[in-house]
């Protein structure tokens, strides 16, 4: 039976500090691309020398590299890191690591998973990370969401949450929906001016639209989004339906119309 599962911490040995040293004496003074990294011939190289010692030689040829080897290890696992490329490299392997285990994961369970990583301070470099097993997951996501949302937004709008906390975010979203309302309501306003051609319209009224502008003016409005929901912009507390409100001005579906003498006359 296959087995899986996140690697667990190993223990230092005086072989695996032997390897880092020499490794690090080939390295130094070498620059970037010149570097050696570690191959089946330096291990064989190494493992002929390292066999070749007596156990008072291989004990003063490690010296204290076990611990130093040891602390390294800690502070890639559990130390906080103090320059942020180093964080960045190691949020990139872990998460690279870890997805490649929820893959097999799911690959033996069938179990679907949705993971979410973002960064808490603006100093950070990493992007949202996202990775689902699923694309229901990710429908999931959209069909939740009072705007149209993507996995990716959705992780966006959890980092802002995160670095600047949730008070923020509903900040942000309140004064948005502020935007809108007053963006339609002068859009509107503004067409149904354009519109008229029989005297001057001082300002919009959407309750008794038919006695304040149709009766008077001989304007109608076509194509509004909501039939159950004619309303000032300012009663609307959507995201979602400003924006449908908005994009409907603005493309022409939703317009007025002027009758004709006949046609007016008629209603």
């Amino acid at each position: 039976m296959q087995h899986s599962r996140l690697r667990n911490k190993r223990k230092i040995s005086p072989w695996n500090a032997f390897v880092s040293q020499e490794l690090k004496k080939l390295n130094a003074g070498l620059d970037e691309d010149d570097r050696k990294r570690i191959s089946s011939d330096i291990i064989k190289e190494l493992a002929a020398r390292w066999r070749g010692m007596s156990a008072e030689e291989r004990s003063e040829a490690v010296g204290d590299g076990v611990e130093q080897l040891s602390e390294r290890q800690e502070m890639r696992e559990h130390g906080v890191h103090n320059v942020p490329i180093n964080a960045f490299n190691d949020i990139r392997t872990s998460l690279e690591i870890l997805t490649k285990q929820l893959d097999y994961l799911n690959g033996r369970t069938g179990v679907d998973i949705f993971l979410v990583a973002v960064r808490h301070d603006t100093d950070q470099y990493n992007r949202p990370f996202v990775f689902y097993t699923n694309e229901r997951i990710a429908q999931f996501v959209a069909s939740t969401a009072a705007k149209s949302e993507t996995v990716q937004k959705f992780a966006m709008r959890m980092e802002a949450a995160c670095v600047g906390g949730i008070d923020e975010v509903a900040r942000s979203h309140h004064s948005e929906i502020l935007q809108l309302k007053v963006q339609v309501r002068d859009l509107i306003e503004e067409k149904l001016k354009r519109a008229c051609t029989r005297g001057k319209i001082e300002r919009m009224f959407y309750v008794n639209f038919d006695e304040h502008i149709t009766m008077k003016y001989g304007i109608v409005i076509e194509g509004w989004p909501f039939p159950d929901k004619f309303m000032a912009p300012g009663k609307f507390s959507s995201v979602a339906e400003l924006r449908v409100l908005l994009a409907a001005w603005e493309s022409g579906t939703t317009y007025f119309r002027s009758m004709s003498n006949s046609e007016w006359q008629q209603w």
